[in-house]
């Protein structure tokens, strides 16, 4: 059952913010102007000033404030303080990145690109923070920014209104629709320690007719792996020994080290179009798409000269050869493709009902290249070395296809009414690696997908909708919001919204929100497998170890069950007010309770069948296992200071997130999440986020921006708080400063100066007597929010035309 209660701790701290905090970035606009889709699906436009529920919006220029971000994911967890994008975590999560919001899971954050739902990655994240492990979520990297126009984040939940995933929030993604002009944009960067990156992007509109428009992007990017990690002592001991070779197998440059730690190696180029005609008066045809080709590279873990994969050549074929003196490295390719067309006619019935009929395909995959490994099954080769190095080991892929009919209708001067209906299907599809790759031990590292382990899982949905707008005066403003909506394989779902916004004087409004919601369990969630065979030291036989489908045979021995929604209540109250004409302040208290939280089991021993005295393995797998509450509040702060003949807009974004798990559900009497994890979950992630911006207007040519990112205090996930002995380490605080210098040699022509984290900061490093990876040659705390990249510079040129 979802609670209903607001923490104490968040309503105290409500009550020390009487005096409002010092100033800094703008988030929510200054001014009436800026008319958001997102809060509502009526048709009448309303401003972020209007919204009962808090929105951020940015501008497409604000995104492009930043160099040398691997995508479009650097940008908002620069810009959106309670946005959270952890470093490249190994297998998939290094090619998608593992994000929150609000501390919660990646697939508990929609994502739309033109108010229509963005479909989801191929991957399901292994290896992210842990309040995000096991998530199923979209890819936001494949957007060109270039392609934006501004990006809305509604931060409240709102899956009575849009469906499954609105938990933590909304991002919808507005595209540029312009008929005409254009530009091109050129960025070099380097970070201090020397890596590269390169982008280029370049954008036109075009006019259709007289009432229509195309409007095109197109994004390349180029980006050297960094390395910040340090020798591994054994590779350490063998330099010292006088071996040549160790770490030569590096594909970054960065030898001898034998591990790379650090952003990994990418590069993509990313399209898209955005289109839109009139049909007649009273009727649009509109389309958008995109196509996304990236590239990635991620560096293993070392194997020693004594590692396992190496003895087995040795006593079963009697190896001999020089990996026996150097060890080697293992590293993994991740292709990624992704495809969407979304297409739709909008308009005005006789009668005054709105209505807009779309259609959508989405397709995500992700292909993986294992090299520089080995399968100790496959013996050697007529060179004495091991028989193959480089393996296909198989793939993810994920499609949808979407159908939506949305009606608007107004009843009286006061009231609008909206409705509509929508069915989905998705299909997550696991392909299988080269027999090579999965045969006998399986390619080290990373063992191919056996057929077994591989097929097509699919499932649809209908979901209807009504949504009431009610502005019982000027000065009130109610919303009601009613989402019923039905999935072929675990049944239906209803939830509810109501939200208020109250002026009580023209400067000073008050909002509130209360809403249920909810998160569907995926097809990848439901069906992903990854096994390994190996052979029972008892009885010879073959047995499997791994996550299995919690509806399989091993896992419902072990108390596996079908999964169900995550259910969720959430709860806003807060205010805007207005000080002089220039500065604004919002407020907004949020508590997020979530129950039956899929999560990952831990490893669970079963037998493999049920014949007494049967060999055990073993396993995991997904299951509705926690409850988990997210408390805290957003403060948005913005100001202009007109001095000297010089303006500067300042702009402060605070975000204080508190997470706790309340409740776990046993599996034959035994907890499937340890209390590690569970304290991973909770502490991971800094409590307070802000950031602090100014940008400067000194005349028509020169400007300035300068912002400060704070990331607050936090627990590493290596060992546990309090421990005897290795406890977990503390990280401090950190500020990351960025700096970009513009200059306007005319109206079109931009140059700009910039860098990030300007004075080149790092994390806290890990190390005796705490838990650490020293050992793995990593100093620092491997899944932190706060990244351990260093500082950079970039030097931008771009032409509008």
């Amino acid at each position: 059952m979802v609670r209903y209660k607001l923490k104490p701790l968040v309503l105290a701290v409500a009550a020390s913010l009487v005096t409002p905090l010092p100033m800094a970035v703008a988030q929510e606009k200054d001014d009436k102007v800026e008319v958001i889709s997102i809060v509502s699906r009526s048709p009448n436009p309303r401003s972020v000033d209007d919204s009962p529920v808090p929105v951020d919006v940015f501008s497409g220029e604000q995104f492009n404030s930043l160099g040398n971000a691997a995508d479009i994911t650097d940008n908002l967890k620069t810009l959106v303080p309670s946005y959270t994008a952890s470093p490249a975590t190994g297998d998939g999560s290094a090619f998608v990145r593992p994000t929150a919001l609000r501390g919660m899971a990646p697939d508990q954050t929609l994502v739309l690109i033109n108010g229509k739902r963005r479909h989801r990655s191929a991957l399901v994240h292994f290896f992210a923070p842990a309040a995000g492990n096991g998530a199923h979520g979209p890819d936001v990297g494949m957007i060109p920014n270039i392609a934006l126009k501004a990006v809305e984040v509604l931060r409240d939940g709102a899956a009575a209104q849009y469906g499954s995933d609105a938990i933590a929030g909304v991002m919808n993604f507005r595209m540029k629709d312009a008929d005409h002009g254009g530009e091109v944009m050129l960025q070099y960067g380097q970070f201090y320690e020397g890596e590269q990156s390169v982008k280029f992007a370049a954008n036109k509109g075009l006019s259709i007719g007289s009432d229509g428009f195309l409007n095109l992007s197109i994004e390349h990017t180029d980006n050297d792996a960094l390395s910040r990690g340090i020798q591994n002592p054994s590779a350490q001991a063998l330099i010292d020994a006088g071996v040549v070779g160790v770490g030569a197998d590096s594909p970054f440059g960065d030898a001898p080290l034998v591990q790379t730690w650090g952003r990994p190696e990418t590069s993509g180029t990313r399209l898209f179009v955005n289109a839109g005609f009139k049909l007649s008066e009273d009727a649009n045809l509109y389309m958008h798409g995109n196509y996304g080709d990236t590239e990635g590279r991620y560096r293993f873990f070392y194997r020693d000269p004594g590692h396992s994969s190496l003895a087995s050549l040795v006593n079963d074929f009697g190896y001999d050869g020089a990996l026996l003196e150097t060890g080697y490295t293992p590293y993994l390719d991740g292709d990624q493709t992704d495809f969407s067309f979304v297409a739709g006619v909008e308009g005005q019935f006789s009668n005054g009902i709105y209505y807009d009929f779309s259609a959508s395909i989405g397709n995500n995959q992700l292909d993986y290249f294992l090299n520089n490994s080995t399968n100790p099954t496959l013996g050697l080769g007529s060179d004495g070395e091991p028989l193959q190095r480089d393996f296909d080991v198989g793939g993810y892929e994920q499609e949808e296809v979407n159908f939506n009919a949305d009606f608007s209708m107004p009843i009286g001067l006061d009231m609008n009414l909206a409705f509509g209906a929508e069915w989905r299907d998705e299909t997550y599809t696991v392909h299988a690696g080269e027999e090579n790759s999965y045969i006998g031990a399986g390619s080290n590292g990373l063992g191919g997908f056996r057929p077994e382990d591989s097929g097509e899982f699919s499932r649809d949905n209908y979901a209807i909708y009504a949504e009431l707008d009610h502005d019982i005066s000027d000065n009130w403003l109610m919303q009601y919001a009613l989402r019923y909506e039905d999935f072929s394989d675990f049944g239906s779902t209803a939830n509810g919204k109501i939200a208020t916004r109250y002026n009580i004087t023209d400067d000073f409004i008050l909002r509130a929100a209360v809403s249920t919601g909810f998160h569907a369990p995926t097809p990848g969630q439901a069906n992903v497998r990854t096994t390994i065979t190996t052979f029972d030291g008892t009885t010879g036989q073959q047995v499997e170890e791994g996550l299995v489908p919690a509806t399989s045979e091993l896992a419902m021995r072990a108390g596996g069950t079908g999964l169900k929604e995550e259910e969720s209540a959430n709860f806003s109250i807060g205010f805007t007010t207005r000080f002089g004409e220039n500065t604004s302040l919002t407020f907004d208290l949020y508590q997020i309770a979530v129950d039956d939280r899929i999560y990952r089991t831990g490893d669970i021993q079963v037998p493999i069948s049920d014949e007494a005295g049967a060999p055990e393995t073993t396993i995991s797998f997904y299951t509705n296992a926690l409850d988990v509450e997210h408390a805290g509040f957003d403060l948005v702060l913005t100001s202009q200071l007109d001095w000297s003949g010089f303006s500067t807009e300042l702009s402060l974004a605070f975000n204080y997130n508190e997470i706790e798990v309340v409740g776990q559900r046993a599996i034959n009497g035994v907890n499937p999440v340890s209390d590690a994890t569970i304290e991973d979950i909770e502490n991971n992630f800094p409590t307070e986020r802000f950031v602090l911006s100014a940008i400067t207007e000194f005349n028509e040519q020169w400007s300035l921006m300068a912002r400060a990112n704070f990331y607050g205090k936090h627990y590493d996930e290596r060992g546990t708080i309090d421990a005897d002995v290795e406890p977990s380490a503390e990280i401090d605080s950190v500020v990351y400063f960025d700096m970009e210098l513009n200059y306007d040699p005319t109206d079109a022509w931009r140059i700009s100066l910039g860098a990030a984290n300007i004075f080149d900061e790092y994390i806290d490093e890990i190390g005796p007597p705490n838990a650490n990876r020293l050992s793995v040659g990593l100093q620092y705390p491997r899944r932190s929010a706060a990244n351990y990249e260093g500082g950079s510079w970039y030097l931008r040129t771009s032409y509008k035309f």
